[in-house]
């Protein structure tokens, strides 16, 4: 049985193929700019305006072994646990959003090291998703396809199989009939809710938004949450990385917008979390994930639209979500979002983090010239990253709900760790 996303929170808040490596399709760690001397300083400038230092009060990062060998098997070895324990058959994985933003870190992991060993574990995940819904949506919800697709992406870049491509447009197609238009908007109506809605909010157009609840649910629901509009401003601006057309472009623009006017907490300049577009009242939760898709959207973005004021606001909230926040970490820099309550028990909020970490680690792949960008978050991955492997694992490849410890066995510690790990990889491998 389905729980709606919002109750989840309310109570938060209270193959196993051998690792050769292989090719990558993408290099992103390669130049994703003009390398020219000119727009290099032009970014070195813009970079120095962001304060990147460390703070004081986090903790040690060092890592006594950093090589490659070690690092990816590490990661490896914790989807292998997954699997065992967990995920017996790619076929009958549970068909919820946490298991499709978790199989994402499968692909992501190969991507990041160069090597096809979840390729077919991940095929065979994704197409029976598809052939349990053919727009991964089997509860009603826009967010859930998303990170379906946004795993199809994932998979689509790591193993170049276009299978995958057509798994992601498949959902952006489903979805973007969801996101308000311009002439929607001054009617106050849309072909997924027709008993209207506010045409502005706080004096803006409301155009942009992506409503929460797809078009296959009773289309009454008015929430349109940050979550939902950044998934589909990243995958849009994913799409639009790999094919050129101007449609995904328009698309994750509108996301973009939608989200800075009327989902945005100015200091530190965060995104929150959600509204009702009937009454235009905003909840004040703030959760990691929002930030993190945001930010990986809007660099992308900046890349297809040509346009850096993108990028430079992403880094922004990048430095505020990790320095300035204490919803999801502590003084230490320590994380510990999704971490309370009963440590064998899953829920929403658990899975939080490690979105955000892959938003982190996908942003530094393409900002690898960004040197003060990349020793922060190498320092606040690294600081994390001792932590579980000093306080929350049987020391075999199998970690916990909470990261400091102490250590319980779970199926969502264990998922919600992949990520962590993965961002090890990227951000030590001296390649």
């Amino acid at each position: 049985m389905h729980i709606p996303r919002l109750v989840t929170r309310v109570v938060q808040a209270a193959s196993a193929a051998s690792d050769v490596q292989a090719k990558p399709v993408f290099n992103l760690t390669g130049p994703t700019l003009d390398d020219s001397a000119g727009d290099a300083s032009i970014e070195a400038r813009a970079a120095a305006a962001i304060n990147y230092a460390i703070p004081a009060g986090w903790a040690d990062g060092t890592l006594t072994n950093t090589t490659f060998k070690y690092l990816n098997g590490m990661a490896q070895e914790a989807i292998n646990n997954l699997r065992k324990d967990y995920w017996k058959d790619a076929n009958k994985v549970d068909f919820g959003w946490t298991t499709g933003t978790t199989l994402g870190a499968f692909a992501y992991k190969d991507m990041v090291a160069s090597t096809r060993a979840n390729y077919d574990f991940v095929k065979t995940a994704l197409r029976a998703a598809k052939k349990h819904n053919k727009n991964f949506d089997p509860y009603g919800y826009n967010d859930d396809a998303q990170w379906w697709g946004t795993t199809a992406y994932y998979a689509y870049r790591a193993y170049g199989d276009k299978e995958f491509l057509q798994y992601a447009k498949d959902v952006w197609n489903w979805v973007h009939t969801s996101q308000i238009t311009d002439k929607e908007a001054k009617a106050g109506v849309s072909a997924v809710r027709p008993k209207g809605f506010a045409r502005v909010c706080n004096k803006k157009s409301t155009a942009g938004g992506v409503f929460w609840r797809s078009k296959s649910s009773d289309r009454k629901d008015m929430s349109v949450n940050v979550i939902t509009t950044a998934l589909f401003q990243t995958l849009s601006a994913y799409l639009a990385e790999a094919t050129g057309e101007k449609k995904y472009v328009n698309a994750a623009k509108k996301s973009y917008g939608f989200i800075t006017t009327h989902l945005w907490k100015a200091n530190p300049g965060i995104p929150t979390d959600g509204m009702s577009i009937v009454t235009c009242k905003p909840n004040n939760w703030i959760f990691s994930y929002n930030s993190g898709k945001f930010v990986e959207g809007a660099v992308i973005l900046s890349k297809v639209a040509k346009d850096d004021k993108y990028k430079q606001q992403a880094l922004k909230t990048i430095v505020a979500a990790v320095t300035k926040v204490n919803n999801w970490q502590d003084k230490q820099g320590r994380i510990t979002e999704g971490q309370d309550g009963d440590p064998t028990k899953g829920g929403d909020g658990r899975q939080f983090k490690s979105i955000f970490i892959r938003s982190l680690t996908e942003v530094a792949r393409r900002e690898y010239r960004n040197k003060g960008l990349k020793t922060l978050l190498k320092r606040y991955i690294n600081l994390n990253l001792k932590l579980i492997r000093s306080k929350n694992t049987d020391d075999h490849g199998r970690y916990g709900v909470k990261w400091k410890g102490p250590y319980k066995k779970s199926e969502s510690g264990q998922m919600n760790v992949l990520d962590l790990l993965v961002a090890g990889v990227e951000f030590n491998w001296k390649r």
